[in-house]
């Protein structure tokens, strides 16, 4: 029989007697084929190519348009070239918080930076960069005026008309609307969201005199930002991190002035029992015809992904083997140029490309993948045993030569509903050519909860399409 939810988003419970389920570096599809029923499968997370390395560390934002692209690492500002090369464009101030980029377009030729709490404008043109502002915490671009905030004093700013290096002292709005101060600003033209604590307010381009910009009026969300930079666009939506009076560790969506929460119960739990969470950074990107979300948490070295069209999150991760422990995978910015999907390490010197054809991570090895199964249980308590588990994958994928010129797949069995687990047994998922392999294997285990966990770490394609199992359900 099939194994009824073998493949299936991250979705760990409080108490892993209720799910131990995770899917961790494998991202659940539904199958659009009529046939197919709304079948889930499990498709491996993209992996990385070595891309272009700087002389600082680490990245701290990375934008792309028009043609150029540009990476904040350390202390400098990079351009970015379509063969891997960098240009160091000038120093940045630093601090604790990530760098943000935007342009002003053809009018004004100006890319604005934002990093180490000041303003910096670099001509596209010439190439020059200049940093005529100061107390700046993020920036955007509206309508040919850059837009700024100042967190620590909740200001809101703007630039001249096209021109950067302008910044009248005089055009600037603070929040009255309500009590709880600007935290974080973001751009969804043609309006910008001004996140709150625990309220948001959205502000427009009016046109007024002497400052064109003023709230639209009855407009204020009862969500304010948790992570002032985990606020993203994705598609005609904006995406955060939100907490308000009654609490926080909520993920919301507004596409836009109702924000409705889109993180599972799952993951609202593993958010509140992060010790810090307002460091948490996002990044968007569109791949496949799937739109993603991406939020890591630097402090608590985890990350979460939303998967938009299919609305299920999945976890990345690295592997740390030298303490035998996930940890947070490395990108953390992304900019999408030269036809390829560009992502920043958060932890070093390096850009990547990534992509669905590499199954490598940060260090050159494979990515290790892992999905814990559904708990497998008996009516009244009886026990299950598990007699034959057959992981149904794609066979013969195998490299020519190499790590993964035998591919293999590692089979745990926790027979206490995940707080203990066997030891590992191996199965090959076949050589190169070898369509008719099967990972299977007899004699699991029994128990009243009885889970599988998988896990690959064979830089191969690992789809998993799902599980059969033979099984028998009886008294202790």
């Amino acid at each position: 029989m099939d194994y009824p939810g073998f493949c299936g988003p991250s979705a760990q419970s409080r108490t892993l007697l209720a799910s131990a389920e995770r899917s961790i570096n494998l991202m659940p599809h539904r199958i659009a084929a009529p046939s197919a029923q709304g079948r889930v499968v499990l498709y491996p997370t993209p992996g990385l190519s070595s891309f272009a390395t700087a002389d600082n560390s680490p990245c701290r934002g990375m934008f792309a348009q028009a043609g150029r692209c540009f990476a904040v690492i350390g202390t400098s500002l990079y351009e970015v070239y379509e063969d891997g090369t960098l240009t160091d464009r000038g120093t940045v101030a630093v601090d604790a918080n990530p760098a943000t980029m935007v342009t002003n377009g053809d009018g004004g030729d100006e890319l604005f930076i934002t990093s180490g709490d000041k303003g910096y404008i670099l001509n596209l043109g010439t190439n020059v960069l200049t940093q005529p502002e100061n107390d700046i915490t993020m920036g955007g671009m509206v309508n040919g005026y850059f837009v700024a905030l100042d967190a620590s004093t909740s200001t809101f700013k703007i630039s001249d008309l096209l021109d950067g290096t302008t910044w009248d002292a005089t055009q600037i709005a603070q929040r009255n609307a309500a009590s709880d101060p600007w935290k974080a600003m973001r751009v969804k033209y043609p309006v910008v969201y001004l996140f709150g604590e625990e309220t948001t307010d959205v502000w427009y381009d009016a046109g007024t005199s002497p400052f064109p910009f003023a709230a639209v009026g009855g407009v204020q969300m009862g969500y304010g930002i948790d992570a002032p930079f985990s606020a993203e666009t994705l598609g005609g939506s904006m995406i955060w991190l939100a907490r308000s009076k009654d609490g926080a560790a909520q993920v919301v969506e507004a596409g836009g002035y109702d924000p409705t929460p889109i993180s599972t119960d799952a993951v609202e739990w593993a958010i509140s029992n992060y010790a810090r969470t307002s460091d948490a950074v996002a990044y968007t990107y569109q791949d496949n015809g799937h739109e993603y979300y991406a939020l890591n948490f630097p402090s608590a070295n985890v990350t979460w992904v939303f998967d938009r069209t299919e609305r299920m999150w999945h976890e990345r991760a690295s592997w740390d083997s030298d303490n035998a422990a996930w940890k947070a995978w490395g990108p953390a910015f992304h900019a999408y140029a030269f036809g390829k999907h560009l992502v920043g390490d958060s932890t070093g010197e390096s850009l990547y490309h990534m992509s669905a054809a590499y199954y490598t991570d940060t260090d050159g090895l494979g990515l290790r993948r892992q999905r814990i199964a559904p708990a497998l249980e008996g009516q009244d308590r009886e026990r299950v045993y598990l007699d034959r588990l057959q992981v149904d994958l794609e066979p013969g994928v195998g490299t020519l030569s190499g790590q993964g010129e035998d591919p293999q797949i590692i089979l745990e069995v926790s027979t206490d509903g995940g707080q203990t687990w066997t030891n590992e047994r191996w199965r090959s998922a076949g050589k190169m050519g070898q369509y008719r392999v099967r990972a299977e294997w007899w004699r699991c285990g029994s128990g009243r909860e009885v889970i599988p966990r998988i896990t690959m770490t064979d830089p191969v394609s690992w789809p998993i399409l799902g599980a059969s199992m033979d099984v028998r359900r009886g008294a202790a």
